[in-house]
């Protein structure tokens, strides 16, 4: 979850014309002089849902409703524009899972990095609480928006973790919305399957250490699969506050239908944000919007597909 961007391998986001349209930080700013009183610090980044060892999740039906998140449920104003709420809305997906792993639900390993698309079908709900809309996931079928969970990997277990086999057009009840985890230093790219013309997904922890040469790496051995769009950090890292802080960011992957009966496209999105309080009773730390931001609040990678 971690950056410099991708040097012309990728096209530069687009950027929407009005804001209303999981991994470690970067480089931290040197201690302010002791007169000052700085914030509290911001904790490690809390693990996004199960450990990623590759454990075999599960295939039995599970017919028992999801945890209850506290809040307001806010998942069918999520769901109806996902784009435009993201733009007034600040989106939390720390902690994924309050209620558990849901079940049916493939993991990746460093030996097998991808999961079948039709292997990480979850219902996502979104519920607004102390001024975030907290994302949560759940088994596949339930109450709540069809969706695609991207797990990912850390350095330590392979640094990169994907879903493969997603529809470039998703048909009517087909997910067309994926997430994964919260981003401080990872990203997440997009890629053009050639051999089954349809689409991978990839989250690429620790990109801002050697990212680059790394997905050069990972690429040269997938040689079906080309770079289609790419969400980094020098995309949604910027300073931010007294500090200067480097911005985190909320990703997901949304398709949108086009205009006059023209074909859609995915989007890869990037809402920017910064610590407010380092954690709540809830498992997730508080998020804010930068008040300060010389970029914009969203950040948009369109999905280029030829």
């Amino acid at each position: 979850m971690k950056g410099i961007k991708l040097g012309g391998l990728f096209k530069s986001p687009s950027v929407p014309k009005s804001p209303s349209a999981s991994g470690s930080g970067t480089n931290k700013p040197s201690t302010p002089p002791a007169v000052e009183s700085k914030p509290t610090p911001k904790p490690s980044p809390i693990q996004d849902g199960f450990d990623a060892q590759g454990s075999k999740p599960s295939t039995s039906k599970v017919n028992t409703p999801p945890t209850q998140q506290p809040g307001k449920d806010v998942t069918s104003s999520f769901g109806a524009n996902p784009l435009g709420y993201s733009g007034q809305n600040v989106l939390n997906a720390y902690n994924m899972f309050p209620g558990g792993a849901p079940q049916g639900v493939a993991l990746p390993t460093a030996q097998k990095p991808f999961v079948n698309a039709n292997d990480s079908k979850v219902t996502l709900n979104a519920h607004q609480h102390q001024g975030n809309t907290n994302l949560s996931v759940s088994p596949a079928g339930g109450q709540g928006i069809p969706a695609h969970y991207m797990h990912y990997l850390s350095t330590g277990e392979g640094k990169f973790a994907g879903i493969q086999g997603v529809p470039l057009h998703p048909r009517p009840g087909e997910p067309n919305t994926v997430v994964t985890g919260a981003l401080n230093g990872c990203a997440v790219h997009a890629l053009h399957d050639t051999k089954n013309n349809n689409l991978s997904f990839l989250h690429h922890a620790d990109y801002s250490k050697n990212g680059k040469a790394e997905l050069d790496g990972f690429l040269s051995q997938h040689p079906n699969l080309k770079p289609a769009g790419s969400l980094t950090p020098g995309d949604y890292s910027h300073p931010t506050g007294k500090y200067g802080d480097p911005t985190g960011a909320t990703p997901f992957i949304q398709y949108s239908q086009g205009a006059g009966g023209q074909p859609g496209q995915w989007n890869i999105v990037g809402q920017l944000n910064t610590y407010k309080n380092g954690g709540t009773p809830g498992g997730r730390p508080e998020l804010m919007r930068p008040t300060d931001l010389q970029v914009p609040f969203m950040q948009t990678v369109p999905v280029e597909v030829p």
